[in-house]
């Protein structure tokens, strides 16, 4: 196997002393990780690819997720199985070629405005989101029983036209 030799700056030696600890093997293998990674994030940027960052779960408690894809499609706007729940979802086309949805549950439809007469507490009038989810697939057919089904028919829609973008017609 052919030798690297890689100076590192006394300034970043313990950033390399971490992760050989972390990784429990030769630092060759991690450097070769984050240079892969690295590599193809490049890459995806050449195809108009970008960083992006969503934050999941309930409101007040999210995490961060980061990714690299590129949105396609217009965002979508509809209604939860139950049509109890306003949806609105962005879909992504990720650096593997994954689709990627990013579903945030905005408003309860099903909420009725009180009488004028009643006495109001703050907040009354709309309920808040309960929730934003990130869901993955190879194929638009695999988020099903996950998302509406008028949303994966927009997802197989946005798949073909990403595929072949012109159709050409013999009539």
């Amino acid at each position: 196997m052919p030798n690297k030799t890689i100076y590192v700056s006394e300034k970043d030696i313990p950033v390399f002393e971490k992760a050989k600890k972390i990784a429990g093997e030769a630092l060759s293998s991690v450097i070769s990780h984050a240079l892969q990674e690295y590599v193809a994030r490049n890459q995806a940027k050449d195809r108009g690819m970008q960083e992006i960052s969503i934050k999941v779960g309930v409101k007040k408690s999210e995490r961060e997720l980061h990714f690299v894809g590129i949105q396609v499609g217009e965002k979508w706007t509809g209604l939860s199985h139950d049509n109890k729940w306003r949806l609105e979802a962005t879909i992504y086309l990720t650096q593997k070629g994954k689709w990627a949805v990013y579903l945030v549950t905005t408003q309860n439809t099903t909420f009725r405005y009180p009488n004028p007469w009643d006495k109001l507490k703050e907040g009354d009038y709309f309920m808040e989101a309960k929730r934003a989810d990130f869901f993955v697939a190879e194929k638009p057919e695999e988020f099903t029983g996950k998302l509406p089904q008028i949303l994966i028919m927009a997802i197989k829609d946005i798949a073909k036209k990403h595929e072949k973008p012109v159709e050409y017609l013999d009539i």
